[in-house]
């Protein structure tokens, strides 16, 4: 068992990472979200999420106990979920995956209120709904970028410097 929970807890061990570890997380989970959660239907997409997040309550429960911290750092399935909720009705496509990956991680290390009180709550419950909350906040403002196209004039300058 403590396997599994090591295994879920830092998504595929990279939690191990040496340094920004949820960073590591997040970019370990991209080809996952590309390939297969991108291209979910709504109802099957959130499925997943609520899965992946109380996957994660459960596995930080114990994985705090393993590695002896609170929050410990190796713990990455919190990203992972926080992304999740960032990407949730955005279309698929590489320059929205990376806007949301910055987005997710910027407010996962800024965690404007109330995600810094989240982290507060007991066990892995506060160690996964502050990347909740952010990813709220990042999702919010990855539709806002949307409707003003922030999207295509990126796409725009990297097709400039490919040619």
């Amino acid at each position: 068992m403590r396997r599994i929970i090591i295994l879920i807890s830092t998504f595929f061990y990279s939690g191990y990472f040496p340094f920004a570890s949820g960073t590591a997380g997040t970019i370990v989970f991209l080809p996952f979200y590309w390939f297969i959660f991108g291209r979910m239907s709504w109802p099957f997409y959130v499925l997943s999420a609520v899965i992946i997040t109380l996957a994660g309550i459960w596995a930080s429960n114990y994985a705090a106990v393993i590695f002896g911290k609170k929050d410990p750092g190796k713990v990455v399935i919190d990203e992972v979920a926080g992304y999740m909720v960032t990407m949730f009705l955005i279309p698929l496509s590489f320059v929205n995956m990376i806007m949301g990956f910055f987005l997710s991680r910027i407010f996962d290390i800024i965690k404007p209120p109330p995600a810094r009180q989240f982290e507060k709550l007991h066990g892995g419950t506060g160690i996964m709904m502050d990347d909740i909350m952010a990813g709220v906040y990042a999702n919010i403002t990855m539709h806002i970028l949307l409707h003003f196209k922030v999207d295509a004039f990126i796409e725009g300058i990297i097709s400039g410097f490919l040619k």
